[in-house]
């Protein structure tokens, strides 16, 4: 595990990530280690079926935000 990302203040972020391919992607997330292919831990693939992810270094995002889904990097719901 790294801290190699700004808001990983006390979490356990992997080395490897996933984003949208999307050029409007902002947002990192963990990948779902039941799948295939690259994809989101939490239900961001479901609602966006069609878009494309890919893995990507966490270190070369940091501008990305972590998803703060509780399946991602997220804690609890309120």
């Amino acid at each position: 595990m790294s801290r190699s990302h700004p808001d990983a203040d006390g979490l356990d972020v992997p080395e490897t990530a996933v984003r949208n391919r999307s050029q409007f992607a902002d947002t990192l997330h963990l990948p779902d280690p039941d799948s295939d292919e690259p994809s989101p831990a939490c239900v961001e693939s479901e609602n966006r079926p069609d878009a494309d992810f890919t893995d990507v270094p966490v270190a070369a995002y940091p501008h990305y935000k972590l998803c703060e889904n509780p399946d991602c990097f997220g804690s609890e719901w309120w």
